[in-house]
């Protein structure tokens, strides 16, 4: 498990592959992340304890205890916390697309037992 230390608190990083990454963060008090966003990432965030304020283009909204809050590609956000801290589990992942495969063949049963792929 790897931990970070960032200005606005620590990351534990539990989990990652090539479609998800899942982390505990531990966030201080009146802080906040960059104003960012990302191209393909979904992220999701799980208040565990405190309250989460999650700012977007269309306002903040205030994120409870056993709450879950996500932003979707393209959108701008920050986390911020106020007069307390917060801790939370953090999922960033990609979409699944189960139309993503390009067929050369259709698949079913082997006319010919005998007979190799070329």
């Amino acid at each position: 498990m790897e931990r970070t230390y960032k200005t606005w608190g620590e990351k534990w990083n539990f989990f990652q592959n090539d479609l998800c990454e899942v982390s505990y963060l531990d966030l201080r008090s009146n802080q906040r992340c960059s104003w960012h966003r990302h191209q393909e990432k979904y992220n999701l965030f799980f208040v565990l304890t405190g309250i989460l304020y999650l700012k977007t283009e269309w306002g903040v909204a205030e994120v409870q205890q056993g709450e879950i809050f996500t932003t979707r590609p393209g959108e701008w956000h920050e986390f911020q916390t106020h007069e307390k801290g917060c801790t939370l589990i953090e999922v960033m992942y990609v979409v699944y697309n189960s139309e993503d495969i390009e067929r050369k063949t259709l698949g079913g049963p082997l006319e010919n037992v005998d007979a190799k792929d070329e």
